[in-house]
């Protein structure tokens, strides 16, 4: 699934110090402009994708998500300041999310049956690359950067 449109990194931790948001933020506005590649369209926000997975850990939704980044298009601060001020975000949760989030679907970790699943129907199943082993890595592999993954995790 090449990314025709540029999608920050799911490490990247530029909003609020969060690891997904940026990137979160960046699809949500390329929905709402209706250029969101169409392979990623259907997965937009899914409850068992990493969106789904997200919103569960922060107890926070789509919706709400779409209507601050509606109405501040271009700003990331604005988007920073709406996520630090929900009530189920503290600095020890998104410490708790970002040293979690490069395990997320490995065996016996969150996302373990949808990384199974999207890896074997996205990421080459039994031939996928032996580094694709998260949904990180395989987001990595999928969009051309998977050597630009962070060697420490």
């Amino acid at each position: 699934m090449p990314n025709h449109n540029p999608l920050r990194r799911p490490w990247d931790d530029s909003i609020a110090d969060c690891m997904w948001l940026a990137r979160l933020t960046d699809k949500t506005r390329l929905h709402l402009d209706g250029n969101l590649n169409a392979d990623f369209e259907p997965f937009f926000g899914h409850k068992l994708g990493t969106d789904g997975e997200f919103f569960r850990f922060f107890e926070i939704d789509l919706e709400t998500l779409i209507a601050i980044v509606r109405n501040s298009p271009t700003n990331d601060q604005a988007v920073a300041a709406w996520f630090i001020s929900r009530p189920s975000v503290t600095d020890d949760r998104i410490t708790a999310w970002n040293a979690d989030a490069f395990d997320l679907g490995k065996s016996g970790h969150s996302m373990s049956r949808a990384f199974s699943w999207a890896k074997r129907k996205y990421y080459g199943g039994d031939k996928a690359d032996p580094a694709v082993v998260s949904v990180f890595s395989g987001i990595a592999w999928d969009e051309g950067y998977l050597d630009e993954m962070p060697t420490d995790q």
